[in-house]
Order: C-alpha cells, then sequence, then structure tokens
C-alpha cells in the first residue's frame, strides 16, 4: 500500500505543479509583446497594463496596434498616383497649354478614377498649379551653374571671366527666356489664393538664393567680386535682375536681346573691384 500511495502522491504533485506554472504572469507574453501596446489578432486593444498587474500609468497611445507597413503601401501608391498625374499634367502643359489640361482625358492616359484628381488636388486648378510648380523646380538652375563654371575657369587660370560673364548675360536677356518666367510668375501668383503652396515655393526660391549666394561668396574669395558687399545682397540683385525682366514681355519696343545683354554685364561689372 506505501508503495502504491507513493506513486499517487507525485502525480498529485505534478498536477499542482502544472496548475501553477498556468496561472497568469504579471509580465507580458512573450507572443503578446509589441512595441506599442497590447493587441488581439483584430487589432483591438484588449488590456491595460495596470490590468495584468502593472500600477505604473500609461497613455492611450502605448495600446494602439501597430500598422505602418499597411499605411506606407497605401501611402507609396497614393504618391505614384499623384506623380502620375502631375507627370502627364506637365507634358499637356508643355504641348498644348493650360486649356489643353482635361481632366478626364489625364485620368484616362494614367489610369486612375476621375475622382482622384479632387480627392488630391481639389480640382482642376489646384491640379495645374501643381504641374507648374513641378516645372518650375525642375528647371535647372543653368545661370547659376555657367557662373559657377565660369569661377572654375578662373580658379584653374584659364578663360576670359569676362567673356564667360556675356554668354551668361546674352543667355539672360534672350527672348526664349520669357516662358519660364511667366511660369515662375503664374506659381508666385498662385501662392496668394493657395496658401498651402507658399511654403513649398518659399523653400525653392530660398533655395535658389542661396545657391547664387554661395555662388558670390566664392567669387569674393577669389577677388572677381567686391568683398566689401554683401553678399546675399548682391544674390538678390542679380535674381531681381533676371527675373524682373519678364516685364519686357509686356511691353511694345521690346529692346534687343544684345542690347539688353551689354546693359546687364554693365550691372553686372559695377560689382568687379576696381
Amino acid at each position: 500500500m506505501g508503495q502504491a500511495a507513493a506513486p499517487e502522491a507525485d502525480r498529485r504533485a505534478r498536477r499542482r505543479d502544472r496548475r501553477a506554472a498556468r496561472r497568469p504572469s504579471t509580465e507580458l507574453p512573450p507572443e503578446r509583446q509589441y512595441p506599442w501596446g497590447v493587441r488581439t489578432s483584430g487589432d483591438v486593444p484588449y488590456v491595460t497594463l495596470v490590468d495584468i498587474g502593472h500600477d505604473r500609468e500609461v497613455t492611450s497611445a502605448h495600446l494602439l496596434p501597430r500598422r505602418p507597413p499597411r499605411r506606407r503601401a497605401e501611402q507609396s501608391r497614393a504618391l505614384a498616383k499623384i506623380d502620375a498625374l502631375v507627370t502627364e499634367t506637365v507634358r499637356v502643359l508643355e504641348s498644348e497649354g493650360e486649356a489643353g489640361v482635361r481632366v478626364a482625358d489625364v485620368c484616362d492616359r494614367v489610369g486612375v478614377s476621375y475622382g482622384t484628381v479632387y480627392h488630391h488636388f481639389g480640382d482642376r486648378e489646384g491640379l495645374i498649379r501643381a504641374a507648374q510648380f513641378a516645372r518650375l523646380r525642375a528647371q535647372p538652375e543653368q545661370d547659376i551653374d555657367a557662373f559657377a563654371a565660369a569661377l572654375d575657369r578662373v580658379g584653374d587660370g584659364g578663360g576670359d571671366f569676362i567673356d564667360s560673364l556675356m554668354e551668361i548675360c546674352r543667355a539672360i536677356a534672350s527672348s526664349d527666356r520669357g516662358p519660364v518666367r511667366h511660369i515662375r510668375t503664374s506659381v508666385l501668383a498662385s501662392t496668394h489664393a493657395r496658401p498651402e503652396l507658399r511654403e513649398p515655393v518659399d523653400e525653392l526660391e530660398t533655395n535658389v538664393m542661396d545657391d547664387l549666394e554661395r555662388t558670390v561668396a566664392r567669387a569674393q574669395e577669389l577677388g572677381i567680386a567686391d568683398p566689401s558687399l554683401d553678399a546675399r545682397a548682391i544674390a538678390a540683385y542679380l535674381a531681381a535682375v533676371s527675373y524682373g525682366l519678364v516685364l519686357v514681355e509686356h511691353i511694345d519696343r521690346r529692346p534687343s536681346d544684345e542690347a539688353l545683354a551689354q546693359v546687364i554685364l554693365r550691372g553686372f561689372t559695377a560689382f568687379m573691384p576696381d
């Protein structure tokens, strides 16, 4: 009897041990530890840290399910649609002008629903403004690049800076720049009716001015521009001359490109030290 009772006692002891092992722990089970809290399989928060034995206070943010992969995928798809719509609208603007932008046709070519334009851009005008801004952003900083290249040649001891500067002035004075200046004017004007466009346009214009200022500062270091003058003020003047020529697109008896280039050169060389 004593020997039979021993195994039975052992079995009862093992059952007690198993029951004790199944008791809820004050720690999160490994399979339910999430970066931003606890959730069920349905992504619904079901327990707080207090409920499982912790006494520290937590905010609801700790209990929100974390689902960034799905949201990132949705955002990527939305951005792809936006990029495709803007790209197609830019193509139409360059070939047919604003009058040629028909939302239904753009949507058909891109392969999106008609309502996508109104969801992302508000209306047809919003789509056109976004496309105009994309054109403005894509325009290369040709004058700044040409100016920097001329400085590189001076730094290497080769080339005549005045000759290079004259070519830059001719490019600025060219009547071919008219459409580019009109786009810039249109986008800048649209920021007054579309405040949400103001910040990105301001950032873009500031970046251009920063690049030009750095180029002027380098010219000062090389002894080409007067170091006693403020580099950003010189940059502002150069930018104003280049962009301000939009006015000559609206006057009778427009000066010739060469006459304008000669006057622009005279103004630019005024910043060179004696």
